[in-house]
């Protein structure tokens, strides 16, 4: 009817003015491709989407999605948080090991106490420093050529929670495809490798790039907490005595009331530090030894693809290969994977139909076996007129077969 071809032409026209009609065309004109226009779920996790192309300029030009004010709650989130941490090693060193053990006569155990608390108030200074500033890891732009290469022979699902082993998924936000395991970080304002969450203690999102600093923040943050507490806590309970007048004969000289109050306020964010980083401790720690993520541990379609059967290799996946480097905040000196393709326990087989050696196939290479990219056949339509062939299955009455997808498996890698 009239209304219906006018609905059409606006619908048509809304396309054009965004853009993406071009793109839209392409895919129609594949073979074989199921069509799905940007920002249309799917009706089968397994349907087949045409990767759309970034374009170069959105890997310098990503916004973000939250607001003004959000932004600076995070800011001053991060802010407390490092305020807390410097008070803690400024106080513990200036009033505790200065002031306190000298006057209830415990200077023997300034020294020893000095090395224990500082070394590990260090590394987790500077884990907080390294998540924070590192950047935790947006998709290359090796990826977006890699897309652009392969073309419709790239399997790319929609984003949904669940599990989706060597599948790239399609960011609505950004409208490109991303790489497994990758998901869009909606404060950030960009897609994030191997994303776990937004952590607002450091103002950044914690994923592939940082996610081992955070683990050392939250590792050695807690310990740090606990040496504070556990070393101090005899004094702590003398000076609360001394404050509301319960005099002792260990004490050797006076304290002054300020200091006596500083001490306090540093034992009590010692205890809130604990309270806060214990818990995260507690989830984080399994999740790196079962090489998942804050948001694949709600997946349940399927066991966990990624688990490589042993604690050490699911955490060398996080810090690198076992070395020195795993307990200092630098980042890993022989590090497992790109961020792009991961190892799974079922992995598929190279293009020898035999195990993938990662030192042999790097990059592209390994891209495409990891993620089976289909060797695309040429369209009946594209090929080059012969007569002769024509006119010879015209008399004969035959018509060549088309290809089964088994023949995939001697072309390259097979589909599963």
């Amino acid at each position: 009817s009239r209304w219906n071809i006018s609905a059409l032409v606006g619908y048509l026209s809304s396309f054009v003015a965004r853009g993406r009609w071009a793109q839209v065309a392409r895919m129609s004109t594949q073979g074989g491709t199921a069509l799905m226009l940007p920002g249309t779920p799917s009706r089968t996790e397994v349907e087949q989407v045409r990767p759309l192309v970034a374009e170069e300029s959105k890997d310098e030009t990503w916004d973000c999605d939250i607001t003004t004010s959000s932004s600076l709650f995070f800011q001053m989130t991060m802010s407390v948080t490092l305020g807390i941490f410097i008070y803690e090693g400024t106080a513990y060193n200036l009033m505790f090991l200065s002031r306190v053990l000298p006057a209830v006569g415990k200077a023997d155990y300034i020294p020893f106490f000095f090395l224990l608390f500082n070394t590990i108030w260090a590394m987790a200074l500077i884990a907080y420093v390294r998540a924070y500033a590192t950047q935790p890891g947006k998709v290359p732009l090796s990826w977006h050529e890699f897309v652009k290469d392969v073309g419709p022979a790239l399997p790319v699902v929609p984003s949904t929670a669940r599990w989706a082993p060597g599948k790239a998924t399609y960011c609505r936000k950004c409208s490109i495809p991303r790489p497994e395991r990758a998901h869009h970080c909606n404060v950030s304002g960009f897609c994030v490798l191997r994303m776990d969450h937004y952590c607002p203690w450091i103002n950044n999102c914690v994923g592939l790039g940082n996610y081992k600093f955070f683990l050392q923040l939250v590792m050695y943050g807690s310990i740090c907490a606990f040496i504070g507490i556990l070393t101090s806590l005899p004094e702590f309970f003398l000076v609360l005595g001394k404050i509301f007048g319960l005099d002792s004969d260990m004490w050797q000289a006076n304290l002054q009331i300020t200091d006596m109050i500083a001490f306090v306020m540093f034992e009590g964010l010692a205890i809130f530090l604990s309270a806060l980083l214990v818990p995260m401790l507690f989830t984080h720690i399994p999740l790196a030894c079962n090489n998942t993520t804050a948001i694949e541990a709600n997946y349940t379609n399927i066991e966990n693809p990624y688990h490589l059967g042993s604690r050490l290799a699911n955490l060398e996946q996080v810090f690198g290969t076992f070395g020195p480097d795993w307990f200092f905040p630098v980042k890993p000196f022989e590090p497992k994977g790109d961020g792009v393709s991961f190892p799974r326990w079922d992995e598929p087989l190279g293009f020898d139909d035999r195990p993938i050696d990662e030192e042999m196939l790097q990059g592209e290479q390994l891209w495409r076996v990891r993620y089976q990219v289909r060797n695309a056949r040429p369209n009946p339509q594209e090929q080059e007129f012969d007569p002769l062939r024509t006119l010879t299955h015209w008399f004969t009455g035959f018509d060549e077969e088309p290809i089964s997808p088994g023949h995939n498996a001697n072309m390259g890698c097979g589909m599963n």
